[in-house]
């Protein structure tokens, strides 16, 4: 059975969804068009890493109010073994930090993941809703599909949301942890914000008839801040949501820039291998409207095994210490106990 979990930040109700035949199975963004349904889509499209939808027509959805779950003393929390290849991460961070510096990227960003093997395999419902009451900032997913594997995303970036009027996104980059009262960003986090921030801008301007931008602030993501500038748009006649995505993913926030030559870039450097962390997912025109968000603060469940992920934006004054504890800040707490 194919399966989402799904909570809305700040919400106190979640929603499952069920569909029992085929998931449609797409080539392209675009394809998304007008179709309703929950969508998982992967950071590159292959044969490997299809793009799924779940569609509404024939699909079970219930909505449940999301009680408060205790895993911290559980025998499934007690993990066996953890595996990480360091080495690999610093030879990748040598060669992106190379190309940025030598001028070839604005930026780029470099992910790696963590491999745990616990005692027993998680309940996937409650590890669900435990991270709805750790995350209560955050869109919450948990999905399953033969296509996909089951992945659990606490993620504190939307991609494209429907708002009144319109739809909304959001520019969101520079990483701190959190802190009371005013935060002292960095040059280096402002200006990994902006390059965001400008590309989100003028991705959607010619595809609206009016943009409205609100930003950048400061924003709690868990124990972390993010720089964050809202944008709220009102698409130009025949545009669907479908070519908006096409347009935005993926985001310097996890690829770089320029666009197309920093993906070409991740896809042949780095080591990790992405699959749908740094994707997005979400409902698409059901359930009260649309809500994709970028597929972070993410792991991949299989059996026992959970493979963690997390990121960061390579500059040029970028060093590896720093870039290594901040993907440890951002990688989700599977250290229940």
């Amino acid at each position: 059975m194919n399966f989402a979990l799904y909570r809305l930040p700040y919400s106190d109700v979640y929603s499952r969804v069920s569909y029992a035949g085929s998931p449609l199975i797409l080539n392209s963004y675009k394809e998304l068009g007008n179709l309703s349904g929950f969508v998982i889509a992967p950071f590159f499209i292959s044969g490997k890493t299809p793009l799924v939808v779940l569609p509404l027509d024939g699909m079970n959805l219930e909505r449940k109010a999301v009680p408060t779950v205790d895993m911290r003393d559980e025998e499934a929390n007690r993990i066996l073994s953890l595996e990480e290849d360091r080495n690999a991460y610093t030879e990748d961070f040598v060669k992106f930090h190379d190309a940025v510096s030598e001028g070839s990227f604005a930026k780029l960003v470099l992910s790696r993941s963590r491999r745990l093997t616990m005692e027993n395999e998680p309940d996937l419902e409650k590890l669900f809703l435990y991270f709805c009451d750790n995350y209560p900032r955050a869109m919450v997913m948990l999905f399953n599909t033969e296509q996909t594997g089951t992945w659990l995303i606490a993620s504190p970036e939307i991609l494209v949301e429907s708002q009144q009027p319109g739809l909304g996104t959001i520019a969101l980059a520079g990483t701190m942890p959190f802190c009371e009262g005013l935060p002292l960003w960095s040059e280096k986090n402002k200006h990994e914000q902006h390059i965001v921030e400008t590309y989100i801008e003028e991705t959607i301007s010619p595809l609206s008839d009016r943009v409205i931008k609100d930003g950048p602030h400061s924003v709690r993501a868990g124990n972390l801040m993010h720089l964050r500038t809202d944008f709220r748009f009102q698409p130009s006649e025949g545009v669907s949501v479908g070519n908006i995505v096409a347009c935005l993913h993926p985001t310097p926030a996890v690829c770089g820039m320029p666009k197309s030559e920093a993906r070409e870039f991740v896809l042949k450097h780095e080591s990790n291998e992405r699959r749908y962390y740094s994707g997005f997912a979400g409902p698409l025109n059901m359930d009260g409207g649309t809500h994709l968000f970028v597929s972070l603060r993410c792991m991949n469940i299989e059996g026992n095994c959970l493979t963690v992920y997390a990121g960061g934006g390579i500059m040029p004054d970028s060093n590896v210490e720093d870039e290594w504890r901040e993907t440890e800040m951002k990688m989700i707490n599977c250290y229940l106990s």
